[in-house]
């Protein structure tokens, strides 16, 4: 089937719109504060505060009660960034669920957003709930928040007779930042109540135009400060020792996780023979459907930072060190016969991973590199052969001998992934990545690029995405090469009341991205249209709601597959 795609470039004139932005002065301490949740240090009694919070959310604008006002403090030394905010409130109002960290369950919380960079684009979050428990995260309006994504901080929360007290210390070394003599970051502070689940931030907040990344105020005054060396070493040992049927194995490893700036942008992350026994099991769980089973990544490498590589769904972390593909074909291929009888011995579950680096970063002008690779070990299923003997007239068995075969499951295997990533406009985005899986040996190799945009209006009006992605396997026989093909293009309003969007979305039959990413259907061309109405104003009993209609056209890329 051919397809002639006719591409229309819609040329948007628009202007830039000016926003009003509330700016905190911060001031250098000789002494820092103790976070202990207790205001009584000198270093907070001459600072400036940032107060006259106005809720986003459910409503936009309404300032806060008197009786609930919110006073934030901020001073910085050599070594870190410092927080106070004194949060006013009835006591028995505030919620307080001790909860697990990043878990934001039924407490009230205080955040701080940073933007070293003040791009409105690249974020890092800390939050404090009432309980006292932490939360962080890195954001992008790409990708939204990854909480997967943790530093090392410290707060202290304190109940008083009209509210309650956060301290924190954000040490720089959880920072990307410049060595600018003079800087101006990006700064917002959110305050949520769980009572009535209403959120208020510093500087205000408009949810109809735009992300909020926009709505930052800024921070100025912070003079002579230097991104910390970070460089940190992480040497493990392991063992196990099994004792089975009168048998004992003994299993030692030894290894090294590795952290290094290599410039206050761009950090190093290496490991080598990495032990993730220690990560969280997955969910056991019965899988129906007809397609394959997938989990979240419990690993702390491939979890920290992994932000960028994410960019067009082309990379799943869970397909490094995975179960062997050709696992499941042991057991098919035993021989079993009068004379000779196979049974597995071992069979891994999964593939070791010898070593993994990544490095990524992103420059003050928006330009974002990411780089990584992973080596996993050759692994192989253990096969016990018995050979019998028999008595040629009696068939009865005179003798047997055993030996032992190994049959490859996954090869050694080398995963890579590069991408570059422009941001600009503090609302858009250009990106070209690639992975690649080779395998040694008489195994499949693959080859994936992809070209993406995320452009927006400078007015935050309109939005287009789009997407081309071409992928090349190289079968066993590596002679035969299957490419594939996938297109993704929209063009949405994204501000106002009524909003709208027009896509088309196109796969053949070979596009496949399963060697290290996650595809989980092609061959289609795919239509779609849809349409909103919103409220963002409460009425008097809604707090907001929407009228949403959509009509797809859904048919087959090769319908005689």
């Amino acid at each position: 089937m051919k397809y002639l795609i006719v591409f229309l470039s819609l040329f948007l004139i628009s202007t830039s719109y000016a926003q009003d932005k509330k700016s905190l002065n911060i001031t250098r301490t000789n002494e820092a504060p103790k976070i202990d949740g207790v205001l009584d240090d000198a270093t907070w009694q001459n600072v400036e505060e940032a107060t006259d919070f106005t809720q986003f959310r459910p409503d936009m604008g309404v300032t806060l009660n008197p009786h609930q006002k919110t006073i934030v403090k901020m001073t910085y030394d050599d070594d870190a960034i410092y927080v106070s905010a004194y949060l006013k409130d009835k006591p028995e109002d505030i919620q307080k669920q001790l909860t697990t960290r990043d878990n934001f369950g039924n407490s009230d919380f205080f955040g701080v957003i940073l933007n070293p960079n003040n791009d409105a684009q690249n974020d890092i979050e800390f939050f404090v709930f009432s309980s006292g428990t932490q939360a962080d995260a890195i954001s992008t309006p790409s990708n939204g928040e990854d909480f997967g994504w943790s530093a090392v901080w410290d707060s202290a929360v304190k109940i008083v007779d009209d509210g309650w007290i956060v301290e924190m210390k954000i040490p720089y070394r959880a920072l990307r930042f410049s060595n600018d003599e003079v800087q101006t970051w990006g700064i917002q502070f959110h305050r949520r109540f769980r009572l009535d689940n209403s959120q208020y931030s510093w500087n205000p907040i408009d949810r109809t135009k735009g992300s909020f990344a926009l709505y930052h105020g800024e921070l100025k005054g912070i003079t002579n400060i230097s991104p910390p060396t970070r460089l940190s070493f992480y040497p493990f040992v392991s063992g196990i020792v099994r004792d089975f049927d009168g048998e004992t194995e003994t299993d030692l490893k030894v290894g090294l996780d590795l952290k290094y700036g290599i410039t206050e942008n761009f950090t190093l992350d290496a490991t080598l023979i990495p032990d993730f026994s220690q990560a969280a099991f997955d969910n056991v769980t019965l899988n129906l459907g007809p397609f394959e089973q997938t989990f979240g990544e419990q690993r702390q490498f491939f979890k920290e930072g992994v932000d960028l590589f994410s960019k067009g769904n082309l990379f799943f972390s869970r397909r490094i060190g995975n179960a062997p593909r050709e696992r499941n074909d042991v057991a098919d291929e035993l021989i079993e016969t009068d004379d000779i009888v196979e049974e597995i011995i071992e069979n891994p579950r999964e593939v070791k991973t010898l070593n993994a680096v990544k490095v990524s970063g992103r420059t003050k002008k928006g330009l974002g590199i990411g780089f990584l690779n992973a080596i996993t070990e050759k692994t192989s299923a253990r096969i016990r052969t018995t050979q019998y003997t028999r008595d040629q007239v009696t068939n009865a068995i005179l003798d047997s001998t055993i030996s032992y075969r190994k049959r490859v499951t996954e090869p050694l295997a080398n995963y890579n992934l590069l991408i570059v990533d422009q941001q600009f406009n503090g609302n858009s985005s250009v990106s070209i990545i690639n992975t690649n899986v080779t395998r040694n040996g008489d195994f499949r190799d693959s080859n994936v690029t992809g070209i993406l945009a995320d452009i927006s209006t400078k007015k935050n009006t309109f939005n287009f995405r789009g997407q081309v992605k071409m992928s090349n396997v190289n079968l066993p026989d590596k002679e035969n090469i299957s490419t594939g093909l996938s297109t993704f293009f929209m063009v949405r309003k994204i501000s106002g009341k009524f909003r709208y969007s027009f896509d088309h979305s196109l796969s053949n039959t070979r596009y496949d991205i399963n060697d290290l990413g996650l595809n989980f259907r092609n061959n289609f061309n795919n239509f779609g249209i849809d349409a909103s109405y919103q409220i963002f104003e409460p009425t008097e009993k809604l707090n907001n709601f929407s009228i949403n209609t959509w009509v797809n056209y859904r048919m087959l890329y090769k319908p005689s597959t």
